[in-house]
């Protein structure tokens, strides 16, 4: 329902260029492009291994990125059913201008800000 940018990761290039001619038919539309960089829900106070295909998409397009985080996960954790009941806070980053710059730097300041977001929003509970 949210026209998502469907990938199979283990196509290699073909799947690059799929996400890059689909990403700049989305940017054309006006729409915006939303990339979970772990790619998966992990625990609270874990850290994920961050994918560089949002950053990599970015820089190739030229757009910003917004970095999110948010803590979803201590009430909704990884395989499992049931939710637990609690407030979700959502932290949302300046615009990271993407110009000059590579996937690698822009996904190592993506993770730096979410990783710092993460760890206040853990001390804030202490």
């Amino acid at each position: 329902m949210m026209n998502p940018i469907a990938i199979d990761r283990s196509s290699g290039p073909r799947a690059l260029k799929q996400m890059l001619s689909q990403g700049k038919e989305r940017i054309s539309k006006g729409w915006y492009i939303i990339v979970f960089p772990e790619g998966t829900r992990v625990p609270p106070g874990k850290n994920g291994t961050y994918q560089i295909g949002g950053a990599w998409l970015s820089a190739k397009l030229q757009t910003d990125i917004i970095p999110v985080a948010h803590n979803a996960g201590e009430f909704w954790p990884k395989n499992a059913l049931l939710k637990k009941p609690g407030t979700i806070k959502v932290m949302i980053g300046q615009p990271i201008n993407t110009a000059n710059r590579s996937p690698s730097e822009l996904i190592k300041q993506v993770e730096s800000w979410i990783e710092d977001q993460m760890s206040r929003t853990i001390d804030e509970k202490i």
